[in-house]
Parts: C-alpha cells; sequence; structure tokens
C-alpha cells in the first residue's frame, strides 16, 4: 500500500491542532517482540477522519504506513523517533499512540483420511479426527463426527492468517483470496492458515463442511507479521462482508497473537459491534491469556487448546478471558504443496478454527445472531467440568456441536 502523504498547506492545517488539553497516552516501552521504529496510533473518533489524519501527518512531518477505520477505531501505522513522539503527545486528534509489535501463528508438525456418509438430516462421517469426534460425543474415543447437514451453509469464514493454499481438494470451489497485508505473495507459503481453514470448513477436516472461507493474509511465510497488517486485515475483512451484505453471517478466525495491544483488542471490539463473530486463540505460552492479544478482547471468543485425553494442553494459555477449550493438539488437517496435502500440528491455533467453524455451522443451522450471543451458545452448548488442569481461574468448558446424546 503506497504512504499516505499530506499535500494540505501547513498553514491551513496547523490551527486545527490546538495544544491539547488532556494529552494522549503514548506507550514507549520497547519489549522483544517492538518493531524498532514502528508505531500505531488511534485518532479521535469524533471528527472526519481524513482531516484530522492530514492535520497530524502534517504537523509531526510523518507519512501514514497504513490507515484502518473499523467502525468507531480509526488510526494509522507510521515510523519515527522519540521526537515524533514528543511531538504527537501536543497534539488533539491523537488518542494512544503504541509500539508496533510482532504477531506470530504457531509452529508446525503429519497425516490421514475420512468418508462421510448422510443419514437424515444429520450426517455421520467415519474415520473423523480425533478433535472432530471429540465435538460431537460427550464420552473420549469416538471415531465419527456427527453433524447437521446444514453444516454452516451460507456462512462465510474469514481466515486471517497466512493466507489458504485456495486449489487445496479440501475447499473446492469455496476459498477465494481477499485481501493480503503484508510483503509477501498472496499463496499461503507456510501452511498454517491452510491448516486453520481446513479444521474450520474443510470437506474432509472441517466443522463447517459447506461455509465460505476467505483468505486475509496478515502472516508471512515465516509465520509473522504486525500489529499494523493485523489491523488492516480486521478492517478489509469487516469492511468486505460489510458490502458483501453478509456481515452477519460473518466469522473472523484469528489464529495469531502477540503482546497485549489496547488497540488490536479495540479493533476486535468493534469488528463484534458491527456484527462479526471473532474467534481467537488464546495463545501458546502457558501463562494467562489476559498478558496477549488479541486473546485478551473481552468481546472475542477466546479459545484454548485440549488433548485427546481431556486436559489442558500444557502449552495452552488460560484464565478468565478463556470462554471455552477445544481440540489442539496433534490436529490433522490441509497443507501446503499439493491438493491432497496434510499435516498434524498442534497449538491453541489449531483449537481456534474448531470454535470458529462451530460459529459458521451454528449460524447455518439456527440463523444468524449477535456475536456475543453466538460465544455464549456454544459456552451453552459445551460440556462442563470434563477438562483437566484448566488453568488458575478458568472456565472449565469443552465444545461440542449440541448433537450428542
Amino acid at each position: 500500500m503506497p504512504a499516505l502523504r499530506s499535500f494540505l498547506p501547513a498553514t491551513l492545517l496547523l490551527p486545527t491542532l490546538a495544544l491539547a488539553a488532556a494529552p494522549p497516552t503514548i506507550i514507549r516501552t520497547q519489549t522483544a517482540s517492538t518493531i524498532s521504529g514502528s508505531w500505531i496510533a488511534r485518532l479521535d473518533d469524533s471528527s472526519e477522519f481524513n482531516e484530522i489524519l492530514a492535520s497530524v501527518l502534517s504537523s509531526a512531518g510523518i507519512e501514514s504506513k497504513a490507515n484502518y477505520t473499523i467502525n468507531h477505531v480509526k488510526g494509522f501505522a507510521f515510523d519515527g523517533d522519540d521526537g515524533v513522539l514528543d511531538i504527537l503527545e501536543t497534539l488533539t486528534g491523537i488518542v494512544h499512540v503504541e509500539p508496533d509489535t510482532k504477531v506470530y501463528a504457531s509452529v508446525p508438525l503429519q497425516h490421514r483420511e475420512v468418508a462421510p456418509f448422510a443419514n437424515g438430516s444429520l450426517v455421520t462421517q467415519n474415520g473423523s479426527t480425533w478433535g472432530l469426534a471429540r465435538l460431537s460425543h460427550e464420552e473420549t474415543g469416538a471415531k465419527d463426527y456427527v453433524y447437521d447437514s446444514s453444516a454452516g451453509e451460507g456462512s462465510y469464514i474469514y481466515v486471517i492468517d497466512t493466507g489458504i493454499y485456495t486449489s487445496h481438494s479440501e475447499f473446492g470451489e469455496r476459498a477465494t483470496f481477499g485481501a493480503n497485508f503484508i510483503d509477501d505473495e498472496d499463496a499461503d507459503g507456510q501452511g498454517h492458515g491452510t491448516h486453520c481453514a481446513g479444521t474450520a470448513a474443510g470437506t474432509k477436516y472441517g466443522v463447517a463442511k459447506k461455509a465460505s472461507l476467505v483468505a486475509v493474509k496478515v502472516l508471512g511465510s515465516d509465520g509473522s507479521g504486525s500489529n499494523s497488517g493485523v489491523l488492516k486485515g480486521i478492517d478489509w475483512a469487516v469492511n468486505n462482508a460489510k458490502e458483501q451484505g453478509h456481515i452477519d453471517r460473518t466469522v473472523l478466525s484469528m489464529s495469531l497473537g502477540g503482546p497485549f495491544s489496547q488497540l488490536t483488542n479495540d479493533a476486535i471490539a468493534e469488528a463484534v459491534a458491527e456484527g462479526a463473530f471473532v474467534a481467537v486463540a488464546a495463545g501458546n505460552e502457558n501463562e494467562d491469556a489476559s498478558n496477549s492479544s488479541p486473546a485478551s478482547t473481552p468481546q472475542a471468543c477466546t479459545v484454548a487448546a485440549s488433548t485427546i485425553s481431556d486436559r489442558r494442553a500444557s502449552f495452552s494459555n488460560y484464565g478468565s478471558v478463556v470462554d471455552i477449550f477445544a481440540p489442539g493438539e496433534d490436529i490433522l488437517s490441509s497443507w501446503i504443496g499439493f491438493p491432497s496435502a496434510t499435516n498434524t500440528i498442534s497449538g491453541t491455533s489449531m483449537a481456534c478454527p474448531h470454535v470458529a467453524g462451530l460459529a459458521a455451522y451454528l449460524i447455518g443451522l439456527e440463523g444468524p445472531r449477535e456475536p456475543e450471543s453466538l460465544c455464549e451458545r456454544i459456552r451453552e452448548l459445551a460440556l462442563e467440568g470434563v477438562v483437566e488442569g484448566v488453568g488458575s481461574g478458568t472456565e472449565n468448558l469443552l465444545v461440542q456441536n449440541g448433537v450428542a446424546a
């Protein structure tokens, strides 16, 4: 995306930026995850966005690397030093500035096959992955996945990740490329996004087998990206869903994370306010998920990882922000390289698309509802008290699709 430069005369702009009565919050702290010299700013949404943006850019002598307007959360990414931050601290129109930080997908690790058959309005998929089987049975050890034949039809899952290998046999004509917000090829060069898409909506490996998939690329072939890119991805997905007229049937699947970011959390809250359900991975640090984003967003449906033996996965984050557990260890799904490629990997990244797929499945089965109400519906269907070692402050709920006896 080309940089946005202000061409309005400074004499016209400067009077609009009086000294701020209440200075903005500017977080200057640098960590191992911050991108040196790169920042994200949120603007006051009470003014016209383009005018206030042009004024701020001119006054600070900077350029915007990316703009985002997600309902009431509006802002831009920029490069600058402490001198630039000192200027921004004196301006009205700036609400919050924080360092841009790296975000990551979980790291991969291998293969199998299935064959569905119909049985009335319910379909039984024999030889399913253990994760799918766990969704439709109260006890562990089942080998089949039972689901309603509606299978998420009419719903849309935006996979905000490394991209999707849309030619994979798992997706048929249901997966499309949407947008790319990282300096990398449009295709999935890593596999993580394709794996998540397969779990959410693959023909064999997916929860919602008739849902549509849209690739929103914010992570590169090394599995990393930036918060500024994630913000652009959220912005594009929400606006695209609104333009296409299906925001009330839209799910954002976000199997990524980094340090706590108020701007990322605010953006997701606004996506939910616009009508999109957002599933996020709890993170893989074996710590309280409130320390990371987007996992700590209250309005998102935050997913921790469970094992085949109904234990919290050793890597999974936990805590009061976690809404639900879903299978996340040794999950078989689609992969890149050739149309039938598969891989078995672990992470809360694998748990998240089980819930994203379930949200799409319930939209197809029960119709649209408010996103936070949909997360509550998922929690309502869950098994209580079956996961061992959930972690301090974590509610003990394990995902189910509602068909178990």
